[in-house]
C-alpha cells in the first residue's frame, strides 16, 4: 500500500518543486500539495495521510499552529516542519507537536531518507492491536507540563540558563530529584550543585530537558503497583543505558544534537515496561514467568500482549511529538534491523548501550539477557567498534 504524505506551504512555487523533486516516489507515494493550513485540515478530514509536511510561516495559521492542531485531531500522523533557516529560533515552538524540524533548501535525498523513515517507523507502530492495547489501559505518562513551558521559554533569544532554572525551581519535586541526579555519580561532577539553576549550567539545557521528562514520566506511578518490574532497578537501569548511549555516540563523532537524543532515548528506552507493568500486572507477570522460563523478554510479551515493551514505548513517545531519531530509537532497541535506513544513529548507540549494560555482573537477574543484533552493527559499519565501547564504558564506571 502507497504511503499518503500531503505537504503544505502558501507559496504555490514551493510545492511545484517539490512536486518535481519527489517525481520520481510516485510509485511509493500518493502525494496531495496544498497552499494553507485551512485546506491541509480539510483534506485530513476527508482520509487520512501518514505524514503531513509543513512550511512554518504561513498566514493566518502558522505550521506551529497547524500541527498541533493535526496532533488532536489526528495524533497517528507523523508531522514533520520544511522550513527556512531564519525559522530555526520559531522551531523549538513546535516541540510536542513535531516529530522533526527539516531546514529549507533541502535536497531530494535528505528529504526522501527523512520521510521514508519516519513513515516506516509510524507504519511499525500504527497496527490496531497495539492501537487497541494501548487505548485498554487506565493509566498512561504524559508530557509534563513543565517540559512544554521550559520549551516555550527557551525559544525566546534573550532567554538566560538561569531563567530555565527559576522555572523548573518552582516545582520543589522536580528541583529535587534533578539536584540528586546532578550530584550522583552517574555525572561525576568535580563539585555539589546546590541549585537547579546551577545544575541547568552544568549539565545543559537539553540533559536537563530530557531529565524532567524521564522523572516526570517515572514519577507518574512512584504510587502504583508494579508487581514483577522493579522501578528503582527500572530507573537506575534506563539512566546507565542513557549515559552509555551518549558516551558511544560521542566516542563515534555523532553531532551534539544526536548524543543527546540518544541520551534522551535511554532515559526512557524501557518506559513500554512500566506502563505494561501498571495497567496489566497480571499478564505482566506472565511475560515474566516466561523470561524466567528461558524466553527473551521481548519475545514473551509478544506472546502475552501481541507487542512489547518497545512497541508501547515508542507509541506513547510518538504521540508526545519527540523526534523522529528518539522515537526510533525507543520503538526498535531491541530489533533495530527493522529502522527503515542502515545508518549510525542514536537507535544504534541505545541498542549497543543496553545490551552492554545488561553484561554486567547481576544485571540480568537470571533472566535471558538481550544480545546485540550483529547483523545490523555490520550495516552501519559498527561491528569492529563494540569492543572500543566496552573497554570506554568500563573506564568510565571505574572513575565514577
Amino acid at each position: 500500500m502507497k504511503k499518503r504524505i500531503l505537504f503544505v506551504d502558501d507559496e504555490i512555487m514551493i510545492l511545484q518543486g517539490l512536486q518535481r523533486m519527489l517525481r520520481s516516489m510516485r510509485a511509493e507515494w500518493e502525494m496531495e500539495f496544498v497552499e494553507s493550513a485551512d485546506a491541509a485540515l480539510r483534506l485530513l478530514e476527508e482520509k487520512p495521510f501518514d505524514v503531513i509536511v509543513s512550511d512554518m510561516r504561513m498566514p493566518r495559521m502558522n505550521g506551529a499552529e497547524l500541527l498541533a492542531e493535526v496532533m488532536k485531531r489526528h495524533p497517528t500522523t507523523v508531522r514533520l516542519i520544511l522550513s527556512g533557516y531564519a525559522d530555526k529560533d520559531l522551531i523549538l515552538k513546535c516541540v510536542g507537536s513535531t516529530h522533526q524540524y527539516l531546514a529549507k533548501p533541502c535536497d531530494a535525498e535528505s528529504l526522501k531518507a527523512t520521510i521514508a523513515r519516519a513513515s516506516n517507523l509510524e507504519s511499525s507502530l500504527r497496527n490496531e492491536h497495539l492501537k487497541s492495547l494501548v487505548c485498554q489501559m487506565n493509566h498512561l505518562p504524559s508530557i509534563p507540563t513543565l517540559y512544554m513551558q521550559v520549551i516555550e521559554k527557551a525559544s525566546r533569544a534573550d532567554t538566560l540558563l538561569e531563567e530555565i532554572g527559576d522555572i523548573i525551581g518552582r516545582d520543589m519535586s522536580m528541583t529535587a530529584q534533578i539536584l540528586k541526579l546532578a550530584n550522583s555519580a552517574f555525572f561525576g561532577l568535580r563539585r555539589q550543585l546546590s541549585s537547579v539553576q546551577e545544575a541547568v549550567t552544568y549539565l545543559g539545557l537539553d540533559t536537563i530537558k530530557s531529565l524532567v521528562l524521564s522523572i516526570h514520566a517515572f514519577s507518574q506511578f512512584e504510587e502504583a503497583e508494579t508487581g514483577a518490574l522493579k522501578i528503582e532497578s527500572l530507573w537506575r537501569h534506563s539512566m546507565q543505558v542513557a549515559s552509555s548511549a551518549k558516551r558511544i555516540s560521542k566516542l563515534e563523532g555523532q553531532e551534539a544534537k544526536a548524543a543527546e537524543e540518544a541520551f534522551t532515548a535511554g532515559m526512557l528506552h524501557d518506559i513500554g515496561k512500566l506502563v505494561l507493568a501498571v495497567n496489566l500486572p497480571k499478564d505482566y507477570a506472565e511475560a515474566v514467568r516466561l523470561t524466567r522460563a528461558g524466553l527473551e523478554l521481548p519475545l514473551a510479551e509478544h506472546q502475552v500482549f501481541g507487542a512489547n515493551h518497545a512497541d508501547v514505548g515508542g507509541y506513547l513517545i510518538g504521540l508526545w511529538g519527540l523526534p523522529v531519531p528518539v522515537v526510533e530509537a525507543v520503538a526498535l532497541h531491541h530489533f533495530p534491523s527493522s529502522a527503515a535506513q542502515a545508518t549510525f544513529s542514536p537507535l544504534t548507540s541505545v541498542h549497543a548501550a543496553n545490551v552492554l549494560e545488561w553484561e554486567q555482573p547481576n544485571a540480568s537477574h537470571g533472566l535471558p539477557a538481550p544480545q546485540l543484533d550483529a547483523n545490523y552493527l555490520g550495516l552501519v559499519g559498527a561491528s569492529s567498534r563494540v569492543d572500543n565501547w566496552r573497554k570506554a564504558l568500563a573506564e568510565n564506571r571505574n572513575e565514577l
